[in-house]
C-alpha cells in the first residue's frame, strides 16, 4: 500500500512517517509498548474544515500502557475511561473514525490530537490535525 500525501500536509499518512508525524507541534506520544496498525490521512476533516489535514493512527496497547498515558497526557485521567459516557458521531468531531465499529468508545482532545479508545481497553485512535492559519 502506497502513503497518502494529504494537501497541506506536512508528511504522507504512513507508518514509515509516524515519528515525523508525532513530532508536529506540540508533539504527541502513543501509549508505551504500543503497536501501530496502521495511518491513514484525515479525509473527512480534511473535507470539512477547510485547508484541513489530519492523521488517524490506529493503535493497540494494553490497559494499564492506556491508563498511563492518559494520566500522562490528559487532564481528567484515566479514571475519567470508566465515568464519561459513549462518544457519538460527528459531533464528536471524529468523522474519520467508524465508531460504530467500537466497543463503548472513549474521546478526549488534547493539543492538537483527539484520542479515541475502545473499552474494555486494548485498542485506540489518535487524530492529529491541522490547518493553515
Amino acid at each position: 500500500m502506497s502513503a497518502v500525501h494529504q494537501e497541506g500536509a506536512p508528511f504522507p499518512a504512513d507508518v514509515e512517517y509516524l515519528e515525523d508525524i508525532l513530532a508536529i507541534p506540540p508533539g504527541n506520544t502513543l501509549p508505551a509498548g504500543a503497536e501501530v496498525v496502521s495511518v491513514e490521512p484525515a479525509v473527512k476533516f480534511a473535507e470539512y474544515y477547510e485547508g484541513g489535514w489530519g492523521y488517524v493512527i490506529a493503535f493497540t496497547a494494553d490497559e494499564q500502557a492506556i491508563r498511563d498515558y492518559v494520566d500522562e497526557n490528559v487532564s481528567v485521567g484515566s479514571s475519567a475511561i470508566d465515568k464519561y459516557p459513549v462518544a457519538s458521531g460527528p459531533g464528536d468531531g471524529l468523522n474519520d473514525v467508524e465508531l460504530e465499529s467500537i466497543s463503548r468508545p472513549w474521546r478526549i482532545g488534547f493539543g492538537n490530537a483527539k484520542l479515541v479508545l475502545e473499552r474494555p481497553l486494548g485498542r485506540g485512535w489518535l487524530l492529529i490535525r491541522g490547518a493553515p492559519r
